[in-house]
């Protein structure tokens, strides 16, 4: 018997496998460089929603900041507030009095701190009313940042009142942004 000899020609099979080779090489590089570019495209969107929360950050650091600090003003004028409170449930706040002369148009007010008079301000002073109301503030002993209690009283039932109530308040609420503790409220003793 003769015995063959087998001889096993790979060429085909090497190019076949070459061919599937660069078929995987070829669609790899693709996939590679549009991961590359989605990555590149997550990395900028990461680093902007980065940046938006850093500046909510620091926004919301600010208004706690400011929340505390008028918390912490708050109990600075609460001592204030509760001496100003206790000189006023003792008589010794500040009294604006509005008296009415019959003709209607004439009016008198009376500054009163406790139970000392410290003014009589006419109504031919409409102009200097507030510089007026203002001396009597500081006749009374008090500071710009002190806390200040007032009334203001009236008769509402009086003809000219109508015409006068609006110019004293109005004064007093201008004296406000001098006086940043001052508060007052009026009384109509007509009811």
């Amino acid at each position: 018997m003769k015995i063959r000899e087998i001889i096993l020609d790979f060429t085909s099979l090497l190019d076949i496998t070459m061919i599937i080779l660069f078929f995987f090489l070829l669609y790899s590089s693709i996939d590679v460089e549009s991961v590359s570019e989605k990555a590149k495209a997550a990395e900028a969107s990461y680093t902007e929603m980065q940046q938006e929360n850093a500046k909510e950050q620091q926004e919301w650091r600010e208004k706690a900041s400011q929340e505390w600090e008028r918390i912490l003003a708050a109990d600075s004028n609460a001592a204030a507030n509760q001496e100003a409170l206790s000189a006023y449930n003792e008589g010794n706040g500040l009294a604006f009095n509005l008296h009415e002369v019959e003709s209607g148009d004439v009016w008198s007010l009376s500054v009163l701190s406790g139970n000392k008079k410290l003014d009589e301000i006419s109504s031919n002073d409409k102009a200097k009313l507030k510089e007026e109301l203002k001396a009597c503030i500081k006749k009374a002993g008090y500071e710009s940042d002190d806390v200040i209690i007032a009334t203001f009283t009236y008769d509402g039932s009086s003809y000219g009142t109508a015409k006068a109530v609006p110019i004293i308040e109005n004064a007093v609420i201008n004296l406000q942004r001098d006086y940043k503790g001052l508060y007052f409220t009026s009384i109509n003793i007509s009811k």
